[in-house]
Formats: C-alpha cells, structure tokens, sequence
C-alpha cells in the first residue's frame, strides 16, 4: 500500500470528474491575499522589478498610481488577470487580531513575528472570478502563490495573511514552499496545501478536543476534523494536509457516513456537522 492511499476511501475510486460532480459545493470563484511589509511606502518600483524578474516584463498590463496612497499594478500571469494593489498604510486593525493568528500559526520566526505585528504597508494580490471549478481554483492559487514569492523578495516584506483560512505565514516558510511549487510546476498530485489550508486545534461546543482544518471551504469542500484525536498531534497535522491535497487535487472527496482506514486493522468514520466532516474513531 502506498503512502497516499492510507488515506483514501475504502471503495474503488472514479474519475476526477465523477468525484467533482459529487460535491456539495463549489468553489470561491474570488481569491485574495496580502503581503505585509514592516515599513511604509515601499518603492512601487522595487515591486515592479520583483515581478518582471519572475514573471517578465510583458506580464505586467497597467500602472495605475493616481491616488498618493494607493497604488494598482495590473498583471496577467498564466493567463490569469490579478490585481497587486499596495496600501501605503498598515492593514487596519479590525482586518485582523495579530495575537490570535500568531497563537495558531507557529512556522514564523521571532524576527518575523516582531515584523509582522509592527507592519507598516501591505499588498492586497486579487483575482476576481477565475476559481469558480475546482481546476480554475488550483489554478489561480498556484500563480498567486508564485506572485507572492516573488513580492516577497522586496526589502521589508514580512509575511502572507490568508484571511479567508486564518493563515498567516513567515517569509521564510513561505519562499521554501514557493520553490517547491516551481519544481512541482506540471505535477496534478501537488498542491502547496500548508500555505492555503489552517489545520489548529480547537474545541467542540462540548469541551471535546479536535483539530481541524479552515480554509476547504474556498475550494467548496466541508472542513475536516479529528474528533478526540489519540496519537501524536504532529501525525494528525501531516493526514489532515495530506487529506486536504487529496482533495484539492481532485483525487478524492470525503462525505458524510463515508468510512476510511489509517491502519490495515481499523478504521475511521465521517460524519458531517453543519459546514464540518469530523473523523471519529481510529485516529
């Protein structure tokens, strides 16, 4: 049995388009994403030269700097229309509660955690429309991943707020995923599912210990859950982003009363509540 197929359904598989045609949802056709910086009014120019260095030159279709705030860059990559818009201010405070995120996201270093909270300006990266299937969702967050990377080589950014999934995320974590995507570039078993999916513990109205992912909404799935997890937290954090990419990636749809094994001597239940599909048993 290979890696991966622990993690699938106990029945035969169908194809991509069978599993999309089973879902009760479909995607958020609108992505967006900030890049924060820890100093106000960065060159809109260095941001310019980050971009045509990734992406060339001809990627970027109008500049529009007429507010003194605000400044709009129009870009097509991949033949995907987004929008980096840099706010020469800080990202408001009713947008986000800093400590809250920093308490559920740990892959950021001190240095990037003092940045982050004393951020001056940001980017808002938005694609409007282009994710309404699974395949145009993958899509558009695959180069907006990309165009993240690149921005963040500017002097001063200091990290990536997914607020659609309560991520925020570090410079550092972020640019080691982003080269692993540009080597994955071609392979439909890969998605970068840590730097869009939140997998954190939480607590069920009951008192009941989980942990549980935030963010498969957008790609019009039911959030997962372990109920009452047994084993190591740190192998229940790496099935549930694996389980995450299965489904992504087109690979796999987890339902209500559908059964799973995670060993060859047991196995585990979903049962959905609301907008959530916990695992009960055998984890």
């Amino acid at each position: 049995m290979g890696f991966f197929d622990k993690f699938k359904k106990k029945k035969e598989l169908p194809k991509e388009s069978q599993l999309l045609s089973e879902t009760t949802a479909v995607p958020q056709a609108n992505t967006m994403v900030n890049i924060l910086f820890d100093r106000l009014k960065a060159d809109v120019k260095e941001l310019e030269a980050a971009i045509t260095e990734q992406f060339g030159s001809k990627c970027i279709q109008h500049i529009d700097s007429s507010h003194p705030a605000v400044t709009h860059i129009m870009l097509r990559i991949d033949d995907i229309e987004c929008v980096c818009s840099y706010m020469a201010l800080p990202l408001p405070g009713d947008e986000w509660d800093i400590q809250t995120l920093l308490s559920k996201n740990h892959y950021i270093t001190e240095e990037e955690q003092e940045m982050l909270i004393n951020q001056q300006s940001f980017c808002i990266i938005a694609e409007i429309g282009g994710g309404r299937t699974l395949e145009g969702k993958r899509s558009v967050c695959l180069t907006l991943t990309r165009l993240c990377g690149a921005l963040l080589t500017v002097d001063g950014a200091a990290g990536v707020y997914y607020s659609a999934a309560g991520l925020l995320l570090g410079r550092k974590m972020y640019l080691n995923y982003v080269a692993i995507t540009r080597q994955q570039r071609g392979n439909a078993e890969y998605f970068p599912a840590m730097l869009w999916i939140l997998v954190a513990p939480s607590q069920t109205e009951d008192g009941a210990n989980v942990i549980e992912t935030c963010g498969l909404g957008e790609f019009g799935f039911l959030e997962l859950q372990f109920y009452k997890p047994t084993e190591e937290w740190a192998k229940s954090y790496e099935k549930l982003y694996i389980m995450s990419t299965l489904q992504i990636t087109g690979k796999e749809v987890y339902k209500n009363m559908d059964t799973i094994s995670f060993t060859e001597d047991g196995f585990s239940i979903f049962k959905q509540s609301g907008n959530k599909l916990a695992v009960i048993g055998g984890i």
